[in-house]
């Protein structure tokens, strides 16, 4: 059965509204950067509660995303299971990894990226409201 349209504007819409928030933020913390550090990328870290919030609604607890990636590989310890789910926007992409071990341990993680100004910015929520955020010239 498809996923009702409504459905999938009412998530983007939500990623949206984060990249909206997050791109000033972002850009104000690259003007004391200097652009040859970015060629190679640099790591910067983002304090903000009203981020966090939005954040958990948008990337973590979005019900929508595209599965655009699985893989099932065998290790020594046993075999693995992943995949990757994706939401995209013309400049922003919300993406959720899941790892399923052969034991039953599941890891789940998240990223954002935005994409202005010839630069790359890969976001990921350390805890809270701290978020790491890495930035690379394209």
């Amino acid at each position: 059965m498809p996923i009702q349209e409504a459905y999938r504007a009412s998530a983007l819409s939500r990623v949206r509204e984060l990249r909206e928030l997050l791109k000033p933020k972002v850009e104000e913390l690259l003007k004391d950067i200097d652009p040859e550090d970015l060629e190679f990328g640099t790591k910067l870290e983002l304090k903000d509660e009203e981020l966090s919030s939005l954040w958990k609604e948008a990337v973590e607890e979005n019900n929508y995303m595209e599965v655009v990636y699985t893989e099932i590989m065998e290790h020594h310890d046993g075999a693995y299971l992943k995949a990757t789910f994706r939401n995209t926007l013309e400049d922003c992409r919300a993406e959720r990894y899941v790892s399923v071990r052969s034991s039953g341990r599941v890891e789940v993680s998240h990223a954002l990226f935005l994409e202005f100004d010839g630069l790359v910015v890969r976001v990921e929520r350390i805890e809270g409201g701290v978020f790491s955020l890495f930035v690379k010239a394209q």
